[in-house]
């Protein structure tokens, strides 16, 4: 009767789109796999743990020039689907023009981050051509895909922006010094596809951006300050410890962090997939009627949940060959192996933390979000750093496994009086 039940919620139409958007998700969870080994092999940990810093750099300024519109941007695009093309178009033309305008502020500002604060000054060409990636995510327009619920063209522009990211790889990079590369090849990859995406809805619904509003791209600016802070700290508690560690620990301790935090990657990439693959569905439905969004989310996140706690069982057992595909120098394996088997239990807490996290958008929970996500951001980098002192590599682990305990703790309980209210109804 379960197996029926899930069977006539996830109907037809969702399994194709499922499997043609989870075809695309795996080829984002595959391409790292396919270069970090060879990236290690060339550029050693240290290269590895200096282009880590500026990946991480990149995505916590993306946040800034997304600004929301994965969030807001993609509920009401999925709200609005159906009704006529000028709800849409005014959508889209805002959000686009707010983000250039958040984009010429981002790299206006990490430029000069870069160039003045010595740190990152050491490395600063490899940081500046990290921003590359930053200009293709204000192209992406994957966000308004998402709220269309057209999952063949967000696997297109997955799937050929890391082809072209992981064919460079291997091309472009063949001596230690290149790792200044990787990311600036991740970043032509990705905005050679998202043109490619923009100009089809451009063609398609045949929006014109003349009638972009200057006044309604800075009132969205102003909408969303407090929602894009709150996502900013969530970026800095994701992103961030590479930074913090290369800082206290150096740069070959940070290329170690980098490797197995890769592996847990997998595991983010994927949540991160399956929370914008159902986003849109299970706001759409919970507008609609309450009980039947929470019945949905429950079933989709429960099996999804088990199907990764038995991967993450896998994955513990098989910790010393994962290692061994990473060409991990063999004289640090066994304490690294330790610090694996420790990580592996972070994406088991993501999993249940991502969850909620639909739930507390799709209830408008937004400001308790903000003020949970910038607690919880303050003190995991209070954590991190007393730990990192402490114990080491192996306190940035287990400071990640404290906070996402605080996170789904914090979640539960705003949620608690709200899911009682509605559900009962």
């Amino acid at each position: 009767m379960l197996k029926e039940k899930i069977i006539q919620k996830f109907g037809a139409k969702q399994t194709k789109d499922f499997i043609i958007y989870g075809f695309g998700q795996a080829i984002n969870l595959i391409s790292p796999l396919l270069v970090i080994p060879y990236i290690v092999s060339i550029c050693g940990e240290e290269g590895i743990g200096k282009a880590g810093v500026g990946f991480s750099f990149a995505l916590i300024a993306i946040v800034l020039v997304d600004y929301g519109s994965y969030i807001n941007g993609t509920k009401e695009v999925s709200i609005n689907n159906n009704n006529n093309k000028e709800i849409l178009e005014e959508r889209f033309t805002t959000i686009f023009l707010a983000k250039f305008i958040l984009l010429l502020a981002v790299i206006s500002l990490c430029s000069i981050v870069i160039l003045t604060i010595p740190f990152f000054q050491k490395d600063k060409i490899q940081l500046l051509l990290s921003l590359l990636i930053v200009v293709g995510q204000f192209i992406n327009p994957i966000w308004f895909f998402q709220g269309l619920q057209n999952f063949i063209w967000i696997t297109i522009i997955n799937v050929l922006s890391k082809a072209i990211y992981v064919s460079a790889v291997f091309i472009f990079i063949k001596k230690p010094e290149d790792y200044i590369y990787i990311n600036f090849l991740l970043g032509i990859g990705l905005i050679i596809a998202s043109l490619l995406g923009f100009f089809w809805i451009y063609k398609t619904f045949s929006f014109s951006l003349k009638k972009c509003s200057l006044t309604s791209a800075l009132t969205l600016i102003k909408t969303e300050f407090s929602l894009t802070v709150s996502q900013l700290f969530f970026s800095f508690y994701q992103y961030a410890p590479i930074m913090i560690i290369s800082y206290v620990c150096g740069s070959f301790i940070a290329g170690q962090y980098r490797i197995i935090d890769q592996v847990i990657m997998i595991f983010r990439t994927y949540f991160q997939m399956f929370f914008n693959f159902i986003y849109a569905d299970i706001c759409l439905k919970i507008s609609k009627d309450v009980k039947t969004g929470v019945s949905s989310w429950k079933i989709f996140n429960g099996f999804n949940y088990l199907l990764v706690i038995l991967i993450l069982i896998c994955f513990y057992i098989k910790a010393d060959e994962i290692l061994v595909f990473f060409k991990i120098n063999p004289n640090y394996n066994i304490k690294l192996l330790h610090y694996l088997k420790i990580g592996l239990f972070i994406p088991a807490l993501m999993g249940i933390s991502f969850a909620l996290k639909q739930l507390m958008f799709s209830f408008n929970k937004n400001e308790q979000y903000i003020k949970i996500t910038i607690f919880s951001t303050i003190l995991s980098m209070i954590v991190l750093f007393t730990l990192l002192q402490m114990i080491g590599l192996k306190g940035a682990f287990i400071s990640t496994i404290i906070i996402e305990f605080i996170i789904i703790i914090s979640y539960s309980l705003v949620l608690r009086s709200s899911f009682v209210k509605n559900t009962t109804k």
